[in-house]
């Protein structure tokens, strides 16, 4: 019995002092940081390929977007934080790359909000995305279809397009060269031509101006741009040139060919091709009265969050890295609609973004409109768009242009 009775002491004792030697848990109040949740965001964006020259720039500033987004607590829906974590698939420049990134994003990753793709890239991942309720924001529109129309109900442009640009660059063409009545148009032969020719009709017109002669086109992986400078050059009645789409070195041999034929007429260049490095190409001796419709560092007007982005691009890229910023404004765009649906549902997200008539970007607040020129409505955020041109040497920006409600 004694000996029964020292065992149990025993063991108390030494379940006593298992006990001390344990470590202390105390609970930790939970932080905002640590409350947040993750949203995964897609991203459809060509980062190898001829395509690339744009879309690396343009997926590097949605990076920083997301993490300015991230650092102000991200995106609340119903009192939840979610922090946006951005899922790259490489489009890889092709439309069947496209196609395969969409179902990786859609189908394996089950994601349902993107941003991307580009312009008549974009077709390529309607019939994946669509039917699946996967809603994106385009990042440019060059109006092919398949893009942003009745048939892609999912589908909102919330970067750039030919029209934004196009109307932007018709309107400071105006007023900069009144004396210009006739202008040769160049474009890119990406299949977008036949629909686009109607609106740049309307585009040019709005500002007493009409095309005269073929549109000039040529492919996307044209390398010598000499030749399409001989054909715009022997459109003789052309009071100006006028560019619809391209990338920095298509314009870039343009111009200069141009101009080594002795062509000196104004350049609209109605894309985001920022003038130092289109004159990188051409040579400044050959920039004189060639604008862009290009974010400029430094501009006082552009507002203050699209100069954030900027000046961190800069800062963490180089003082003359292209600035796209059509991926950064859709995703600052989709986080102000779901936040304003207090949805993570696509279709709920979708209902509330058809039935706003405005919202606020990375430039300024604008219109969501666009009914008639896309065939589907309230699709289209006509932002602000920014004018550069070519003075003292350089670039300089000269002012915005206020689409208003596009029709």
């Amino acid at each position: 019995m004694r000996a029964k009775k020292l065992f149990c002491l025993t063991n108390l004792i030494i379940l006593a002092v298992g006990l001390v030697m344990l470590p202390v848990v105390t609970p930790v109040p939970a932080s905002a940081e640590s409350d947040a949740k993750t949203l995964q965001i897609g991203a459809l964006l060509s980062v190898t390929g001829f395509f690339s020259v744009r879309e690396v720039p343009d997926f590097n500033q949605a990076k920083i977007m997301m993490e300015m987004i991230n650092e102000q607590g991200g995106i609340s829906v119903k009192g939840q934080k979610y922090k946006i974590e951005l899922v790259l698939e490489d489009c890889k420049s092709t439309m069947d790359g496209v196609t395969a990134a969409a179902n990786k994003l859609v189908y394996d990753k089950k994601i349902h909000f993107l941003i991307g793709p580009t312009a008549f890239f974009a077709a390529a991942a309607s019939p994946v995305c669509d039917p699946n309720h996967a809603l994106r924001m385009i990042t440019w529109c060059v109006n092919t279809p398949g893009e942003v129309d009745k048939n892609t109900p999912y589908a909102f442009l919330g970067g750039g397009g030919s029209v934004l640009n196009g109307t932007a660059a018709a309107k400071y063409l105006h007023k900069a060269y009144p004396d210009v009545k006739k202008v040769a148009v160049v474009m890119p032969d990406d299949g977008a031509i036949p629909y686009l020719k109607p609106i740049l009709s309307w585009m040019l017109g709005e500002e007493g101006i009409s095309r005269v002669g073929d549109i000039v086109a040529y492919s996307n992986t044209s390398q010598d741009m000499n030749p399409i400078a001989a054909k715009l050059n022997a459109i003789k009645d052309a009071d100006a040139i006028f560019m619809q789409n391209g990338l920095v070195p298509h314009m870039g041999g343009i111009v200069k060919g141009l101009r080594e034929l002795g062509n000196k007429k104004p350049y609209a260049g109605g894309l985001p091709a920022r003038i130092s490095q289109v004159m990188n190409i051409a040579g400044a001796e050959n920039m004189k009265d060639v604008f862009t419709v290009a974010f400029t560092p430094g501009d006082p007007q552009m507002a203050p969050l699209g100069k954030e982005v900027v000046e961190k691009t800069i800062a963490k890229y180089g003082e003359g890295y292209q600035l796209e910023l059509s991926a950064p404004n859709c995703l600052w765009i989709l986080k102000q609609v779901i936040e304003a649906a207090q949805s993570l549902d696509p279709v709920e997200v979708k209902k509330k973004f058809e039935s706003m008539n405005e919202v606020e970007t990375i430039f300024g607040k604008a219109s969501i409109s666009g009914d008639k020129s896309f065939g589907i409505k309230h699709h289209v955020v006509a932002t602000p768009q920014p004018i550069q041109i070519f003075k003292n040497g350089g670039e300089a920006a000269a002012g915005w242009i206020d689409l208003g409600v596009i029709p």
